[in-house]
């Protein structure tokens, strides 16, 4: 694997690993208020809140499981946080007629962008490919490991 380790392989990857994760939640933290705000504004403050907790919590999840699975040696996992990416960014745009607050806004066009940006980054993509022969090495030792017959005491 190149000779990297893990110190090594953080110090490389990690960063941008992260910095993908949390331009997803914040992408959430951004566009869930202006989407609730802009779409469901004949809805009572309650029904406005509970939707966007629940709905802020299951996309949370899926960024996270996808992430999850995305360290486990599977990268096509990483379009489940490019569609919470892409779907913030389109349910932003549309909010501006109900001129929301600048600075949000901005955030909420700004984060999902960055966030794509760092997941179709080279760093990101070498990273992927890199996670997907460790999780090639670690199933060629398992299968391995079956064929050697333990000893008995």
């Amino acid at each position: 694997m190149d000779d990297l380790s893990l110190p090594r392989f953080l110090a490389r990857y990690f960063p941008t690993f992260m910095g993908g994760i949390f331009a997803a939640l914040f992408s959430l933290a951004c566009a869930i208020p202006l989407v609730s705000a802009s779409y469901f504004a004949g809805a009572s403050l309650d029904e406005q809140v509970t939707w966007s907790m629940l709905g802020g919590a299951a996309a949370t999840m899926v960024v996270v499981h996808c992430n999850f699975m995305v360290v486990r040696g599977r990268p096509q996992w990483v379009w489940g946080v490019t569609v919470v990416l892409v779907v913030c960014l389109l349910g932003v745009l549309p909010t501006i007629e109900d001129r929301p607050h600048k600075v949000i806004y901005a955030l909420a066009v700004l984060f999902p962008l960055v966030g794509l940006l760092l997941l179709n980054s080279k760093r990101h993509r070498e990273m992927r490919s890199k996670l997907v022969e460790i999780r090639q090495q670690r199933e060629s030792l398992k299968k391995t490991s079956r064929k050697v017959p333990r000893k008995r005491r």
